[in-house]
C-alpha cells in the first residue's frame, strides 16, 4: 500500500525498484544466518514488505509500458513464468533443505536475475511532475477499482485452501506427505496453464473473460469439496488454479483500463494488499464456518463456491470492463 501511494507521485519507479529489491533480498537471505525463530519471523516480514512492493510495481509498470492490445499477453505470461518458477524453487528448496534446514533460504539468490533485468532494462519512469495544471483537482477512482478490490479480497479467502491448504484436502483422502506435495504442484500447473491461455481467452471473450474465469474457479473450488480420490483432487485443484490466474489477470486488465496513470499504482497495490489480507483471513474464516456447521474442511469450499457464483452473476449482468479507457498519457507511447 505504501508503494502504491508514492509510486509515480513522490518517487520514480526506478528508485522504488532499488528500495524494494534491497529490502526483499535482505529479508530473503539473512534467515540463512539466523538461529532464532523470532528473528527469522521478523526477517520474513521484511521479505514480505519488499515482495509486496515489487508485486505492486510489476503490475503497475506492465500497465504503463505495455499497449492495451498486448497487455493481456504480458499479464498472462507473467502468471505463467511466476508459477513456473515457483514449482522450480519448491523443488530446489527441497534439495537444499535435505542438506540443512537453513539452506532453503539460499534459493532466493535466484532473485538477483529478475532484479538485474528490472534495474538495467526497465525505463526510468519518473514521478508524474509534468501533469497538466487542470489535473491538480482530485481524481476520483472508478467504481470498478473498488469492485476488483472487494472481489480479490474474497478470492484470497476462497482460494487459500487450494493454494496453501491443499495438504489438508489430500490428507483427508490419503495421509501422505509425498502425495500432498504432488497435489500442491497441480495448483501452480493450473495457474501456469491459465496464464499461458489468458491472452487467447481475453481475445475470444473480451469483457466476458472475468465472469467466465470466476465460473472456472468455482468449478475447481466446489470440485475439491466433492471428489474423494487423489487424481480427481489434482484435476480440480488444476482447474481452480486456471480459474484463479485468469481471474487475477482479468482484474488487473480492468484496473489498467479504468485508471489514469496517476491512479494505477494505488489501484494495483490496493488490490494485491486486499488479496493478501483475504489469504490471511482464510484460516479464521474456515474456523468460523467449522464452528457453525461442524465441517471446517469442505463446507468453506461450498460456501466459497457460492460467493464466486454471486460475483460471476453480478459481473455478468453489470460488467466492470469499461467501453473506453482513460488515457494512459504519452509516456506509454514513448516507451
Amino acid at each position: 500500500m505504501l508503494v502504491g501511494m508514492i509510486a509515480g507521485k513522490k518517487l520514480g519507479y526506478r528508485k522504488l525498484i532499488y528500495f524494494c529489491a534491497i529490502v526483499e533480498m535482505l529479508g530473503a537471505l539473512l534467515p540463512f544466518f539466523a538461529d532464532n525463530f523470532i528473528l527469522i519471523l521478523v526477517l520474513r516480514g521484511l521479505f514480505g514488505i519488499g515482495f509486496g512492493g515489487m508485486m505492486s510495481l510489476e503490475n503497475t509498470i506492465a500497465t504503463i509500458l505495455i499497449p492495451q492490445e498486448n497487455r493481456s499477453l504480458v499479464l498472462g505470461l507473467g502468471t505463467f513464468f511466476g508459477f513456473g518458477t515457483n514449482c522450480l524453487l519448491q523443488f530446489i528448496g527441497g534439495i537444499l533443505a535435505d542438506i540443512s534446514w537453513n539452506y532453503v533460504f539460499l534459493n532466493h539468490i535466484l532473485l538477483l536475475i529478475p532484479f538485474a533485468i528490472l534495474l538495467f532494462l526497465c525505463p526510468d519512469i519518473d514521478s508524474d511532475t509534468e501533469q497538466p495544471e487542470e489535473t491538480t483537482t482530485k481524481e476520483h477512482y472508478s467504481p470498478s477499482v473498488f469492485k476488483m478490490w472487494i472481489m480479490m479480497a474474497f478470492v484470497g479467502i476462497i482460494i487459500a485452501p487450494l493454494l496453501i491448504g491443499c495438504s489438508f484436502l489430500s490428507d483427508a483422502i490419503i495421509p501422505s506427505a509425498t502425495i500432498a506435495g504432488i497435489v500442491a504442484v497441480f495448483f501452480s500447473l493450473g495457474c501456469m496453464a491459465g496464464g499461458l491461455s489468458y491472452s487467447k481467452l481475453f481475445k475470444l471473450l473480451k469483457q466476458h473473460s472475468l465472469p467466465f474465469s470466476l465460473v472456472v474457479c468455482l468449478i475447481g473450488v466446489i470440485g475439491c469439496g466433492i471428489v474423494r480420490t487423489i487424481p480427481l483432487l489434482c484435476l480440480m485443484i488444476f482447474i481452480g488454479g486456471m480459474g484463479f490466474s485468469t481471474t487475477q489477470a482479468s482484474a488487473m486488465m480492468i484496473l489498467g483500463l479504468v485508471s489514469s496513470p496517476t491512479q494505477i499504482a494505488m489501484a494495483s497495490a490496493g488490490m494485491m494488499s486486499l488479496f493478501n489480507l483475504g489469504m490471511f483471513l482464510s484460516s479464521p474464516f474456515d474456523a468460523v464456518i467449522g464452528m457453525i456447521t461442524g465441517d471446517a474442511l469442505y463446507m468453506p469450499l461450498y460456501i466459497g463456491g457460492v460467493i464466486l457464483l454471486i460475483f460471476a452473476v453480478v459481473f455478468g449482468i453489470k460488467n466492470p470492463f469499461p467501453e473506453t479507457s482513460p488515457s494512459q498519457g504519452k509516456k506509454a507511447e514513448a516507451y
